[in-house]
């Protein structure tokens, strides 16, 4: 059985993939291609999978299928129907608090330099009037700056993913996806939490029989979101909300 783990971003995923490069490329197959010993297993670009036939020939051709227990990667669940079907198939994931998530997304993709001109050109980042242009832009399903995989982050990601939603096209989520979600996520090997990290590393280990890794727990930041976007971004996460409470019984 091999293990997928469906990288959500700004769940602590690129940190444990850093540490989990112990197992080695021919173990653990990180799609990123990062070190430089992952780049047979290199796939950019994986949440496009359901619409490049040249990616999903190169996902088949990772020669290192037959040896791995690991892959990961910025994958939806609907991965799944383009893997080799010669091997069985397993996932699991690490959730973070919605409102947390959300905000610590935003920020990040203004690395983006045309989505920061979009909503930080004529103010400071994290400031009260970024923010109020991020809910703008939100609102407004401007499409500039960023790809369509990235802008679905904005809203309900998480169970976009566990519900294997083509990222490469525009969905809104309803209760059927969330459902489908839910059934999905009951299925998992594992789900860590980002408010647990430490014991969630450790987990991980633990179920792939490495070698204990002692580390801290990672803290929030504090944000500085005007409460008008706070409940803006709760509620077009109403779904990930409900997840998360399904994850950890909250």
């Amino acid at each position: 059985m091999k293990i997928g783990f469906a990288h959500i971003p700004r769940t602590g995923g690129t940190y444990l993939e850093g540490l989990l490069t112990i197992m080695g490329p021919d173990k653990f197959i990180n799609f990123f291609g990062t070190p430089n010993d992952q780049k047979p297993n290199k796939l950019g670009l994986i949440e496009y999978i359901e619409r490049d036939i040249g990616r999903q020939a190169d996902l088949i051709s990772i020669p290192n299928w037959n040896t791995a227990k690991l892959f990961s990667g910025h994958f939806s669940l609907n991965i799944h129907k383009f893997l080799p079907e010669e091997h069985e198939y397993k996932y699991m994931t690490i959730l973070r608090n919605p409102l947390n998530r959300t905000i610590s997304f935003i920020k990040k993709v203004t690395s983006s330099r045309n989505f920061r001109s979009e909503i930080a050109s004529d103010c400071e980042i994290n400031s009260d009037k970024f923010w109020y242009n991020a809910k703008k832009y939100i609102e407004d399903k401007n499409k500039s700056g960023l790809m369509m995989h990235e802008r679905h982050g904005f809203s309900d990601y998480m169970t976009k993913i566990l519900a294997g939603i083509n990222l490469a096209n525009d969905c809104d989520v309803d209760e059927q996806v969330f459902q489908k979600a839910k059934h999905n996520l009951k299925s998992m090997v594992f789900v860590g939490k980002f408010e647990d990290y430490a014991n969630t590393v450790k987990q991980v280990f633990d179920l792939f029989d490495l070698p204990p890794r002692p580390m801290q727990s990672k803290t929030e930041n504090a944000h500085n979101v005007p409460e008008e976007i706070e409940e803006f971004l709760k509620q077009i996460n109403q779904y990930d909300f409900r997840l998360y409470k399904e994850a950890f019984n909250e």
